[in-house]
């Protein structure tokens, strides 16, 4: 079949061009039908990981047994969305829930402004108060030049804390309150350039600055907070990553495969205050398998080595953005980390898109749902030096395995109900808002 132009309709506000970018069949383009139908369901996968739309088609249009027309529809989202902020200020759902304590809530607004002018760009500004008041905005241009590979992102923010964690003892924080004020200020800015050579590969190269100060209070409870007994930190911080991201949906993955390798240097010399003065290398692989149209195995390996001593401010173990499932109310400091997450996912019901005519507004009209049954099993380790003697999860490999239940809904929703046993012997149910991995 050779293919002889594209006929695109339901964009009422993306530019044809954005949509364009994202196919990987073209104009003059000659193929078996077999391979027509696999590059036309890619592109509609591209399209819809953009996360501009609520539907895709990409159809072939026959004009006669060798020659067609791509025909691609769309179905727009809402791209304004002036959204309230309630966010919990521990590192999960389930370790609030053990407090209830609403004054351990950021409570403000986002305005969130996505594919702006049409041309998939993002630009948000953001006022939260409560926990922790928080001033920002971000500006982001993937599509700088003609050939729309090359992208750039700006963005800046302040904070001020008036409770922040400051140690661990048995693997669970300590932390220190000011009740008169701030505990810790702190000022960033970044400026990120991307490349986009195919559709599957991305480079990053980011400058951040970054500007801190403590009370003294923090200093004595952790005396490396920063560097020895400052109270303050400047430092510019370079890195890179590079993303090889072959996924069927990047909200929740059924098959396909993701990379990721990430490399940060804290503090180049120029500006230096108290700086880190250390180097991270961030790898992950994720894989996924469809044996059976209900069926999807998954395995992710992931891991953090750390080059140099870093303070506690910057360092991360397991705990926060990465854990172990069943142990979401601990929190282990390191230097370094391995994660391996296993997962089986059986479908209990089919996506399903439906028309809800009443809505007002055709964005909303489109109602997205999927649920799946996962049993998973999932193994870490965490590597200190420095807080291992009273912290008993340290340098040591620990396990989880449970069963979930996974809804997946419109504009990326994901809500994971799970009920998880430990190694310690110890299980719970746990609530959780993203992807399994």
């Amino acid at each position: 079949v050779r293919i002889y132009g594209t006929t695109i309709t339901g964009n009422k506000i993306t530019k044809d061009r954005i949509i364009l970018r994202e196919l990987i069949i073209h104009e003059g383009d000659s193929m078996s039908t077999t391979v027509l139908y696999e590059k036309l369901e890619r592109s509609r996968q591209n399209l819809m990981n953009t996360g501009l739309f609520n539907t895709v088609t990409v159809l072939p249009l026959y004009l006669d047994a060798r020659s067609a027309m791509v025909e691609v529809t769309v179905n727009e989202r809402w791209y304004l969305w002036p959204s309230l902020i309630f966010d919990l200020a521990d590192p999960n759902f389930n370790t609030w829930w053990l407090t209830k304590d609403l004054d351990r809530v950021n409570y403000g607004m986002y305005l969130n402004q996505y594919n702006l002018r049409g041309r998939n760009e993002t630009a948000y500004i953001k006022a939260q108060f409560g926990y922790t008041r928080q001033f920002g905005f971000r500006y982001k241009v993937p599509n700088l030049d003609a050939r729309q590979r090359w992208g750039i992102s700006v963005g800046a923010s302040f904070e001020e804390q008036a409770e922040i964690t400051a140690n661990t003892v048995d693997n669970v924080r300590t932390l220190v309150r000011n009740r008169y004020g701030s505990n810790r200020d702190q000022w960033k800015a970044d400026i990120e350039v991307t490349l986009r050579r195919t559709h599957d590969i991305r480079h990053s190269w980011r400058l951040k600055y970054t500007q801190a100060e403590v009370q003294d209070t923090i200093v004595r409870t952790a005396i490396d907070y920063f560097d020895g007994p400052s109270l303050h930190t400047r430092f510019l911080t370079v890195g890179y990553t590079f993303l090889w991201d072959r996924r069927d949906s990047r909200i929740y993955t059924r098959s396909g495969h993701f990379e990721e390798l990430r490399i940060d240097r804290y503090g180049v010399g120029l500006l230096d205050r108290s700086a880190p003065g250390i180097t991270t290398i961030y790898g992950t692989t994720k894989q996924w398998w469809r044996p059976h149209e209900k069926w999807t195995l998954s395995l992710s390996l992931r891991g953090k080595y750390t080059f140099g001593t870093p303070p506690y401010y910057v360092q991360e173990g397991l705990g926060y953005s990465h854990l172990v499932r069943g142990y979401e109310y601990y929190v282990i400091d390191g230097e370094h980390f391995a994660l391996g997450k296993g997962n089986v996912v059986f479908q209990l019901v089919k996506p399903r898109t439906h028309r809800v005519e009443a809505m007002p507004i055709e964005a909303f009209r489109t109602l997205y749902i999927a649920v799946y049954l996962n049993l998973y099993t999932d193994i870490g380790r965490v590597w200190d030096t420095r807080y291992a003697a009273s912290n008993f999860l340290s340098n040591r490999w620990i396990n989880g395995n449970g069963i979930g239940l996974d809804l997946v809904t419109s504009y990326d929703q994901v809500l994971r109900g799970e009920y998880s046993i430990n190694a310690q012997g110890e299980d719970g149910f746990f609530l959780h808002f993203t992807q399994p991995f």
